[in-house]
This record gives structure tokens, C-alpha cells and sequence, in this order.
């Protein structure tokens, strides 16, 4: 693995180029992807990460999201009788990834561990209680995972709080499969295996788990285009927007995925978690998707009972993996 640091806005980065010429920059602001890059079939350098236009962090792109990820009703959550309040900074009435003090906007430790698998980029922020309105003091680590001789970035999420407490993390991370933004993503090719979607409300928060529509069933692959202008679909999000909920979790299963016939790229994405939030970039011209795979957002208010809640005696520990192939 060959491994270049430099600093962005005085951040710590690091780029990571394995020997199957998969090229992976991070940087310590949000602990985020700055840049992903793979061979297309033709064995070109493929740029399959977009920022925003305001550059790396902006809009969340490419950083860690927390302590919650999506949407809590309300901007509040009781755990044992404790009660967390919340920034308002959704429609004034919800919280929103956690708020402007979110771990996007913090500057965490980095240390690169390295052996002839792969090499992990380590990093790690203490949260104080409090913090963003939340209780816990919580020891994070938001590890990035490159293998060595196949294209897989893990994304490894570790926490430790000091007592029972909410955690949902997960990445921002724009996707393009056609390469350096050369076509939209409704030209793309999505696969997602999940028959229930989140119904939403005009504040976007999950008023029932519901069967696919048609215009959200993505279970037979298909170009995300096919119904981004369905009424249905463009109901409150203006496109997709919306958590899908896994049929099926773990490693070992394509939770779903993204390909491009333009360059012959493909993205798998396999997660420990039960949900992937599907943004498909829809306030920009359909450039890129996001696969937030988190907890369901609001599950606290839902699914307590598969939402995050993580404690001394169960810290949180959730993988996602990112599988890049290329067909000739």
C-alpha cells in the first residue's frame, strides 16, 4: 500500500493507493472520503466520489454523520427516563445529523495501522456529555478499511459511551459510477434489496414503514431515472430520499448497488445495519447518489429496540462495505 499525508485547512489527510490501483483520500475534518478513485475498463482513473460545490465538507459530502444520522422528530429522545434536546435545525422543529455541532464538523485524531491485507485509517474523537444536547461522554472511532489486493473501502464505526445512550453513524459520500461526473446517476443502473420504504412528511420524518410502490421498488435492477419525476417520488424530497429498510443485513449479502454501462464500474454496499437512507442528489441535476446505511432514523421514536441505543455493557460497533468491480 502506498501511503502520501499531507493537510487540508490544516486537517490531516492521507491517500491510500492499493496494488489493484484503487486510490482512497481522507481527511481528519469530518473524518470523511475526500476521494475515491478506480480503473474503468478501458483502465482509467476514475474519479466516483462528487463533492458539493462548495468544495470538501460542504453539504456534509464524504463526512462522518453523528451523532445521529437523518432526522429525530421533535428535536428530542428519553432513554430510561433521560432527556436528550436536541438542535431544532430541520424545519425549525427536528434535529438534523446531529446538529452544527456535529462530529461533521469536528477535527478528529488520525493514525494509520497497517499489514499485508489491508491498512486502516484510524480516527477517533471523544465527544463530551452534552455535547449537541445529547448525554454520554462517547469515545468514537470512524475506522476506513482499504484492502490491498481487491477494491473494498470498509467503513468501521466503534463507540464507547459512559452510560446508556443514542448513537447512529454513518457517511455522506456522493457516488457517480460513470466516472468524473461524465453522466447523471439517472443514467445509472441501482439495485436495492428492500420491499418496505419510510412513508414521509413534509419535514421528511418517517410517519410509517411501508411495501415498495413501484416508483421505490428497485429489487429487479434499473436506471435510477425510470420514476425520479413520478408525482410519488418527487413529493416532498424532489427525488429519492427515502430509507430503505434491508430485506436482509450483513456482509455477506449486496444490500444494494450502483452501476454504470458508461464505464463499466459497479458499486456493491454491504452493511451490519437494517436501513440505507437513498439521496439521489436532487437539488443539483441527479449527479450522484448517496447510501447513508444507518439505524432507522427516527427509530428511537419507532424501533427502540433496533436503533442505536448503545451503553458500556453494548458498545456500538456497525460495518458498511463499499465493493467496487468493473465489467469489460
Amino acid at each position: 500500500m502506498n501511503i502520501e499525508k499531507g493537510l487540508f485547512k490544516s486537517a490531516e489527510t492521507v491517500t491510500l493507493v492499493n496494488s489493484a490501483g484503487m486510490s482512497v483520500t481522507l481527511c481528519a475534518l469530518g473524518a470523511g472520503i475526500m476521494s475515491i478513485k478506480v480503473l474503468d475498463r478501458d483502465g482509467e482513473a476514475r474519479e466516483v466520489t462528487r463533492l458539493a460545490s462548495g468544495g470538501y465538507g460542504a453539504a456534509y459530502h464524504g463526512l462522518t454523520i453523528g451523532r445521529t444520522s437523518g432526522r429525530i422528530a421533535h428535536a428530542e429522545f428519553s432513554i430510561d427516563g433521560r432527556t436528550a434536546r436536541l438542535e431544532k435545525n430541520n424545519h425549525g422543529e427536528d434535529c438534523l445529523h446531529g446538529g452544527s455541532s456535529g462530529f461533521h464538523s469536528k477535527v478528529f485524531s488520525l493514525r494509520v495501522e497497517q499489514n499485508a491485507e489491508y491498512t486502516d485509517v484510524v480516527f477517533e474523537y471523544d465527544s463530551p456529555d452534552g455535547e449537541g444536547g445529547y448525554f454520554g461522554n462517547v469515545k468514537v472511532q470512524s475506522i476506513y478499511r482499504l484492502y490491498e489486493r481487491e477494491n473494498k473501502l470498509a467503513t468501521i464505526y466503534k463507540a464507547a459511551p459512559d452510560c446508556k445512550t443514542l448513537l447512529n453513524l454513518t457517511n455522506h459520500a456522493y457516488f457517480d459510477m460513470s466516472g468524473d461526473l461524465r453522466a447523471p446517476v439517472t443514467e445509472q443502473v441501482m439495485y436495492i434489496n428492500a420491499s418496505r420504504v419510510g412513508d414521509l412528511n413534509e419535514r421528511l420524518i418517517i410517519e410509517r414503514i411501508a411495501d415498495v410502490a413501484p416508483q421505490f421498488d428497485f429489487r429487479t435492477p434499473r436506471k435510477v431515472g425510470e420514476y425520479v419525476k413520478d408525482e410519488v417520488v418527487q413529493r416532498y424530497t424532489k427525488g429519492y430520499d427515502h430509507p430503505f429498510f434491508l430485506d436482509a443485513r450483513g456482509l455477506d449479502k449486496v444490500a444494494c448497488s450502483l452501476y454504470s454501462e458508461l464505464s463499466g464500474i459497479k458499486l456493491e454496499v454491504r452493511t451490519t445495519y437494517p436501513c440505507v437512507v437513498v439521496f439521489g442528489d436532487n437539488f443539483d441535476g441527479y449527479k450522484s447518489t448517496c447510501f447513508e446505511c444507518e439505524y432507522n432514523p427516527d427509530g428511537i421514536h419507532s424501533t427502540p429496540d433496533d436503533c442505536g441505543v448503545c451503553s458500556p455493557d453494548k458498545p456500538y460497533s456497525e460495518t458498511t462495505e463499499f465493493v467496487f468491480t468493473v465489467t469489460k
